[in-house]
């Protein structure tokens, strides 16, 4: 049990990345690892890119003393970044995120379609589009669904939300969780197993880098 916690948890500890991905191989899982990126044998970096060929819903904290690494890091979808010497406050604070990130429960998007209530979970939406009034929710797997409203509703009713949902473009607003990277000019994400690129608009620029460093904890690195 961690001093101070009333959270309860089974740890596992591995000396290096190539151990933790053995059991990863062999059929464990993991809700949370903090890994940290200088190790033996297998660096995190690699450790965690093998580690989302298995399983993407493990939430990876990252903990090293080096910034040097950061742009690599959007490859594995980092939740949180901790540098060393590692600051009590904050690793506290984000243990107890990533507890509630855990323990939700699916949260839905709702909205009325030829006078039909659809609910998606919010978890699966990769990003939504809006074209001719019509906004389409576009899926993780590759479905997508559609009805008419604004993008800027969407956005107002999912700013309460838990998951993380930024709004590039006039006609794009991405779920966070499925950037893979980004430049000054795009956003690319993860969909339906392929990367595509997303642009983000000249006006958001500075904005979204912003809300991407914000997110990642103040540490997160783009590519000029």
């Amino acid at each position: 049990m961690l001093q101070r916690s009333s959270t309860r948890c089974e740890t596992d500890v591995f000396s290096d990345g190539k151990n933790l991905l053995e059991s990863f191989q062999q059929g464990a899982h993991y809700q949370l690892i903090f890994i940290d990126i200088e190790m033996a044998h297998l660096d995190g970096i690699t450790t965690a890119r093998k580690i989302r060929e298995i399983d993407r819903t493990t939430l990876l904290i990252y903990v090293s003393s080096y910034d040097t690494y950061l742009k690599e890091l959007f490859e594995v979808e980092p939740f949180r970044f901790l540098s060393k010497p590692l600051n009590q406050g904050l690793f506290a604070r984000y243990f107890k995120e990533a507890c509630k990130r855990i323990n939700e429960t699916d949260v839905f998007y709702q909205f009325t379609f030829n006078k039909q209530i659809h609910k998606v979970p919010v978890k699966d939406i990769a990003y939504f589009e809006s074209a001719n009034r019509i906004v389409y929710v576009n899926l993780k797997d590759g479905s997508s669904e559609h009805f008419y409203g604004k993008l800027a509703n969407v956005e107002n009713e999912l700013a309460q939300s838990r998951q993380y949902f930024l709004r590039i473009h006039q006609s794009f607003l991405v779920n966070y969780d499925y950037i893979t990277k980004m430049n000054f000019f795009n956003v690319t994400i993860d969909y339906a197993g392929t990367q595509i690129e997303l642009k983000i608009s000249e006006d958001r620029q500075k904005e979204i880098r912003n809300q991407i460093c914000k997110i990642a904890g103040g540490k997160a690195v783009v590519e000029e």
